[in-house]
């Protein structure tokens, strides 16, 4: 099993969601005409706006000298709300995606959840390593 670091973790996190929000940002018509048709344009641009500046976020939480537990709690949420929220939408509105756009956000929701799991891990590092 491959172990990485939780400060490594959120660097990949950070590279991999900005790439990822720059394509949304860049080709939002595109991505709206094959991951899911008839979405506004404007709503796909945001989210990788979005997905943008939590990537910002992420890389500067990454680049501190010591692990935030407060900070890195953040972004452990956020993932976890993409690993809920994305299937959740797949499974409400099935019919809103094409079969690219179902597998495109299961296959990312994949990814945001290891990157869960190393936050977890990480977290429960910090909580040992400062006792109460």
């Amino acid at each position: 099993m491959l172990n990485i670091n939780l400060k490594d973790g959120l660097m990949i996190n950070a590279i991999l969601t900005g790439v990822t929000g720059l394509g949304l940002a860049l080709f939002a018509e595109l991505s709206a005409i094959y991951l899911m048709p008839g979405a506004p344009v404007w709503l796909i641009s945001a989210l990788g706006i979005a997905l943008v500046v939590f990537a910002i976020d992420v890389g500067i939480i990454a680049r501190w000298k010591s692990a935030s537990a407060p900070l890195v709690g953040f972004v452990f949420a956020a993932d976890l709300l993409w690993v809920i929220g994305v299937p959740t939408i797949l499974m409400l509105m099935p019919s809103a995606f094409t079969v690219l756009g179902i597998v495109a956000g299961l296959a990312v929701t994949a990814v945001v959840a290891c990157f869960a799991v190393v936050e977890w891990q990480g977290l429960k590092a910090i909580g040992s390593a400062n006792p109460a």
